[in-house]
């Protein structure tokens, strides 16, 4: 077994198997064929990356969960991930506001120094 499985490392570069991501007992062959048709996971030559093992993993809690079919699951992991960018994207506003607004320790033009 291979790192990636063991929640070691999940790095965009490793590649796991089919069988690796059905194995788990989180979805079927034809389901992980419907993940990869609704764009959940995307295969890499033959097989996935390995941040699909949690990906599938989080798809078939919310379907499991919310008893929800699995289109109803990609439009809520899409709205998942838009919710997480939008986070990213004001974390970095406010960063860079802080350091706008934080006096550095240079001179200041705008008190003749």
């Amino acid at each position: 077994m291979n790192d990636a499985l063991k929640g070691i490392l999940l790095d965009e570069l490793e590649v796991v198997s089919r069988a690796d991501l059905c194995g788990k007992g989180w979805v079927t062959s034809e389901e992980l064929d419907l993940l990869a048709t609704l764009g959940i996971v995307h295969q890499r030559g033959d097989g996935y990356p390995a941040v699909c093992l949690s990906i599938v993993r989080r798809a078939a809690r919310l379907k499991r969960g919310l008893e929800a079919d699995w289109e109803s699951v990609a439009i809520i992991m899409d709205l998942l991930q838009e919710i997480e960018m939008l986070k990213n994207e004001l974390r970095g506003l406010r960063a860079r506001e802080r350091a706008w607004l934080t006096p550095d320790d240079g001179p200041d033009p705008l008190r003749g120094e």
